[in-house]
């Protein structure tokens, strides 16, 4: 009590109020309440009675409590907030996150501590390292997901659910979020035993705080449209402006800093220092403007926060997160004409659950995308699905991503061991993803015979102009009309009509004399048809093995010797794309590009692929253990 006092907590929110009691009564709890009710302290309180409650630590127990948050900037958050309280109970908290270096972290866990602030991805890392020796989930009876829709959302469900399958079963879990849509109910089923759901406001709401406005502008009117945001609110507080991607917030900062704002990008790519030296300028004041994509999306406390502007039009309904504890806000969500319907109808359900009436041009074009979508017989609706963001989704390529991994981990291991070199050479093969393509005749109507059809479809077009094509024969032999003619005349006695020569017998008789003035005689055998010609392709992707592995593979001795032994064109295509990213548009990842005339000579080739795979993988198995050597030594 006297540290709340010290803190000038007077009173406890709604959510507190309700979620205290229940948490100390031992119940599992899920808590919605809009952001900046106090959902951090009304699970925080609970867990230092819980924690004192228990034995102390003994050497090597991991935490009692352990919270699980979406984002770096949130844990550090929640952190800080802890730190407060626990430092006068004499309890340890340590924050364990990504984009920092990890000894630090490592040497603040084995000292001992009851509470872990984390996020999923690097808990699991701090689980694994030194074989399980750095901390351990043994003591754990307190565990809260705090933002846990959206940390299901950014794909850290599998990491999620690892931690979760590996405590103790009768712990005591708490889930907060500021919205609860209907998907996460199967998935907290899962996690909770028979919890207390405590709501305030309502399910997957839009804060009635908030002041909506959306706008349908072209890509060029959006940023003129920022620049008058800016110039109304710049004096009354802080801005956030949500963008998409990565590029497009570089892109946004380096316009507004020429426009005369001064502003920072906050997003993944950016190195953990700077994101956490903006973002305490900005909580400060100091900063003004940031520029964010969606790390920033929820429960960060910025207490002068007045505007929210969605330069890229989310397709979620949260499309605005300012007014914490109570504070006016305003949002404005900027909508494409083109390419952006289907959002206009999360855009309309934002104002409809925060009562207030969307733009008519708004449901206009949301109308006019159901119309188009129910002539194509598909029927759309907004929402149902909840916040569906646009992080990373766990699917059938991290799961491959992992498998390959683990293959080459067991091969370094089989090498090392001088195992069968058939099994090690079929998992090389396996490692390598193939795509061949056998063609007959390649070319064939691309080529020569190509432009000479052209030739003759031209030919035919100018005989045809010119008359030809009725008086000639198409086999070429005399017009069969005039002998029928002279024949008939014949045979019955009467003088024949003097017999024409046709155009084709024309053209023969010059013919003739043209090649008896140059001693020439035509060749009477017909032309033969081309030879049928196989010719194979074959890709292999490479993308995925060690860096020592792929420069070996792609050196120029390396590809010389390939085409020598196998006798077949190879070629280096693609680029290297790193783990965890996705090629961009018409983009490729790394792999080879095998051409021979024969299935025999790619086999050949694959098969001294695997070879100098191999053989680069003794070296490296070889040199492990070894100090590299370098050009000067200490004595």
């Amino acid at each position: 009590m006297k540290i709340l006092q010290k803190l000038d907590y007077t009173k406890p929110t709604p959510i507190q109020s309700q979620a205290i009691p229940a948490i100390l009564s031992g119940r599992d709890v899920i808590g919605i309440a809009k952001t900046g009710s106090g959902k951090t302290l009304a699970f925080l309180l609970p867990m230092f009675r819980h924690i004192l409650d228990q034995d102390p630590l003994d050497d090597m127990d991991g935490p009692i409590a352990l919270i699980m948050s979406p984002t770096r900037e949130l844990a550090l958050q929640t952190w800080r907030e802890a730190k407060k309280f626990a430092t006068p109970m004499n309890l340890e908290v340590v924050c364990v996150y990504g984009g920092v270096g990890i000894s630090e972290q490592i040497a603040d866990l084995k000292k001992g501590a009851e509470i872990v602030v984390c996020t999923p991805g690097r808990m699991i890392d701090m689980l694994i390292a030194n074989n399980g020796r750095v901390t351990n989930l043994r003591r754990i009876t307190y565990l809260v997901l705090d933002e846990a829709d959206r940390m299901f959302d950014m794909g850290f469900e599998p990491q999620v659910m690892k931690i979760i399958n590996n405590i103790r079963p009768d712990r005591q879990t708490v889930m907060f979020s500021a919205t609860f849509p209907k998907t996460m109910e199967a998935l907290a089923r899962k996690v909770l035993d028979k919890p207390v759901e405590i709501q305030v406001g309502g399910r997957s709401v839009v804060c009635k705080d908030i002041e909506q406005h959306a706008m349908i502008l072209s890509e060029e009117q959006k940023y003129f449209k920022l620049l008058e945001l800016l110039g109304l609110f710049w004096e009354r507080g802080s801005v956030i402006v949500f963008v998409e991607k990565q590029e497009k917030a570089d892109d946004l900062v380096s316009k507004l800093m020429k426009s005369g704002y001064n502003c920072a990008p906050l997003h993944g790519a950016i190195d953990q220092s700077d994101r956490d030296s903006a973002l305490i300028d900005f909580k400060q004041g100091a900063l003004k403007l940031l520029i964010a994509t969606s790390v920033a999306a929820r429960g960060l406390d910025v207490k002068k926060l007045i505007l929210v502007v969605n330069y890229d039009c989310p397709n979620h309904y949260e499309v605005g997160r300012t007014g914490r504890a109570g504070n006016k806000g305003y949002a404005y969500t900027f909508i494409l004409p083109e390419g952006q319907e289907k959002y206009a109808g999360e855009v309309c359900r934002a104002f409809e659950t925060a009562d207030v009436p969307a733009p008519e041009s708004l449901k206009q074009m949301w109308d006019k995308f159901k119309e188009d979508m129910k002539a194509q017989g598909i029927e759309v609706h907004a929402g149902g699905g909840g916040y569906t963001g646009s992080g990373y989704k766990y699917d059938s390529d991290e799961d491959e991503a992992v498998d390959n991994e683990r293959k080459l981990r067991k091969l370094v291991t089989s090498i090392e061991n001088n195992e069968d070199e058939e099994d090690i050479d079929t998992v090389l093969g396996s490692l390598i993803k193939t795509k061949r393509r056998a063609e007959i005749n390649p070319g064939a109507s691309k080529g020569a015979n190509a432009e000479v059809d052209a030739k003759v479809a031209a030919a035919r077009a100018v005989a045809d102009k010119l008359g030809l094509s009725a008086a000639t024969p198409a086999n070429g032999e005399t017009d069969a009309n005039g002998i029928s003619q002279t024949t008939t005349s014949v045979m019955k006695g009467e003088a024949p009509a003097p017999l024409e020569e046709s155009a084709t017998q024309k053209a023969l008789a010059l013919a003739a004399k043209l090649n008896e003035k140059l001693n020439y005689t035509p060749s009477t055998r017909q032309k033969e048809s081309a030879p049928i010609q196989q010719y194979y392709e074959e890709e292999l992707e490479i993308n995925d093995f060690p860096q020592q592995l792929r420069f070996r593979v792609c050196s120029r001795e390396s590809i010389a010797q390939i085409q020598e032994f196998a006798d077949v064109g190879i070629s280096v295509k693609g680029t290297h794309i790193p783990p965890g990213k996705e090629p961009k548009d018409g983009e490729r990842k790394l792999y080879l590009f095998l051409e021979a005339r024969d299935e025999i000579s790619l086999r050949r080739a694959k098969e001294e692929i695997i070879r100098i795979f191999k053989e680069s993988l003794r070296q490296l198995t070889s040199n492990r253990g070894h100090q590299p050597t370098g050009r000067y030594r200490v004595t």
